[in-house]
């Protein structure tokens, strides 16, 4: 569903130049991601920076990845594979030629739609606009509660208490705050290696950017 909205998308874009139609059209590239993952690893009980943590994110990100590429091989049979499409470049390319072989044949059967499908964006205002301030893109939570200033239609200003979903969830269960369990983990309670590593894990599985 995700993979067809995206599309969509594209379509649909009024674009401000012909020359980004044009490249838009050629590669159909879109950005299928995740956000919320340090909080799914806190309700889940699993430490942010553990060898668990890791395994799962890479494991979220392998499904996501053979899904799309699922999805927009279907698309191409619907609507056609994306102006630039060379079957034989393609899927020697680095990253096709890393797919699972049953999804390599579906391509060389099929075509596929997009160019480039998945890439795990920052989504800070969409986690908290949409997602109850849920932890952004790959990232943990980096505070359990802070104020945010928020300027009022009249030009006066209010604060708002902003609480992570996962702090929220757990305080509103009758959790003690003042002792979080140790899966509780924010950004900075762990080392720049550890922010590398989980990036490590799930980029086998992004063919854009994190």
């Amino acid at each position: 569903v995700a993979v067809r909205m995206l599309d969509n998308v594209l379509t649909t874009t009024r674009w401000p130049l012909p020359e980004q139609k044009d490249e838009a059209d050629a590669k159909r590239r879109i950005g299928l991601g995740f956000t919320g993952l340090g909080n799914a690893l806190i309700m889940l009980g699993i430490r942010y920076d553990s060898d668990e943590g890791r395994e799962l994110a890479a494991e979220m990100a392998r499904r996501m990845r053979d899904a799309a590429y699922d999805a927009s091989a279907d698309l191409a049979l619907e609507r056609g594979a994306f102006t630039l499409f060379d079957k034989k470049k393609y899927l020697q390319s680095g990253f096709a030629a890393r797919l699972p072989q049953e999804l390599k044949d579906k391509i060389k059967k099929q075509g596929i739609r997009n160019s480039h499908l998945t890439s795990i964006a920052p989504t800070g205002t969409i986690s908290l606009a949409f997602a109850d301030n849920a932890s952004n893109g790959i990232e943990p939570p980096f505070s359990w509660h802070y104020s945010r200033m928020k300027r009022m239609p009249d030009g006066s200003k209010k604060e708002y208490l902003v609480e992570d979903h996962a702090y929220r969830v757990y305080r509103l269960h009758g959790g003690d705050v003042d002792a979080l369990p140790d899966y509780f983990v924010s950004a900075l309670d762990i080392s720049a290696t550890d922010h590398m590593l989980m990036v490590a894990a799930v980029a086998p599985y992004v063919d854009a950017a994190i």
